[in-house]
């Protein structure tokens, strides 16, 4: 079976536990032994040339990896090309799914350890947020890099209930004489969630860079603090979680970036589409 190496040497050099590497066809245990990567020697202290290798046996000591299927959880050892003595031990699972792609392979565990890759936010974001905003936000991004659909959304929710009312006392307090309609038509939306109506009233009283999306992106914002997370796929939750990502981002630099008197690039209209 041909499999594209560079790909898979992609997935051995940077991609983070537990986080899926999808494929149409079956990878099997096999086509990662032997495979070449580069990775981070710590005798050497620098990037060396590595090899993958199985550490499957038998009872007489020789390999035996599983054949013809994709389903399985082997142990390997990367071992440096340069000066052969340091190893890092990964364990890999294959296995299949009803969504697609078909077949996909993940890292359940590595030693030493992989470095987390901590989430950076933007310091126009992280100046609106609270200490506590601040934490969830970088615990789901954190979940949406590991792929944990379900855990990032139910972060991003929180997130939400927490700066929704940030979000209207800084629209209602800053821009407008009659910005306090802005919070009576968000009280009527909670009672009545007509989106329309909704984005009628509060537009005229937005600022100018917000009117073209802003009351659409807030309305959806707040419907997401209330979405159900159970009946979701982890795929479903991954891709609402990076529209609430984008369209909070978008929201808060649209106040942030109207306080500075500047305006910014409109969002991508795919982010407007999903909550309908």
């Amino acid at each position: 079976m041909n499999k594209h190496n560079s790909s898979l040497t992609q997935f051995i050099e940077e991609y983070p536990l537990y986080s899926k590497f999808g494929t149409d066809q079956p990878i099997e245990a096999a086509d990662l032994n032997n495979l070449a990567f580069n990775f981070f020697c710590k005798h050497e202290k620098e990037i060396q040339p590595f090899r993958l290798q199985a550490i499957a046996q038998n009872n007489n000591g020789k390999l035996q990896l599983p054949e013809g299927t994709a389903n399985f959880t082997e142990m390997f050892t990367g071992v440096c090309q340069s000066c052969v003595t340091y190893t890092v031990n990964i364990v890999i699972s294959g296995a299949s799914q009803e969504e697609k792609p078909r077949y996909f392979i993940r890292k359940i565990g590595q030693y030493p350890a992989p470095e987390a890759s901590m989430a950076k936010l933007p310091d126009e974001i992280s100046f609106f947020l609270s200490d506590e905003s601040r934490e969830l936000y970088e615990k789901a991004l954190k979940n949406l890099d590991w792929e944990f659909g379900m855990g990032a959304l139910a972060y991003f929710r929180r997130l939400i209930q927490n700066e929704v009312e940030k979000i209207i006392e800084a629209l209602s307090n800053q821009y407008s004489s009659q910005g306090n309609k802005i919070a009576e038509a968000l009280s009527n939306y909670k009672q009545l969630r007509q989106r329309t109506r909704f984005v009628e009233e509060i537009t005229p009283f937005l600022p100018k860079s917000l009117q073209d999306h802003g009351a659409n992106s807030l309305s959806m914002l707040y419907d997401a603090a209330s979405m159900g997370i159970d009946e979701l796929t982890e795929t479903e939750c991954i891709k609402k979680s990076k529209d609430i990502d984008t369209l909070f981002r978008y929201l808060v630099r649209k106040i942030y970036l109207e306080r500075n008197e500047a305006f910014g690039e409109k969002p991508p209209g795919k982010y407007f589409l999903r909550y309908k």
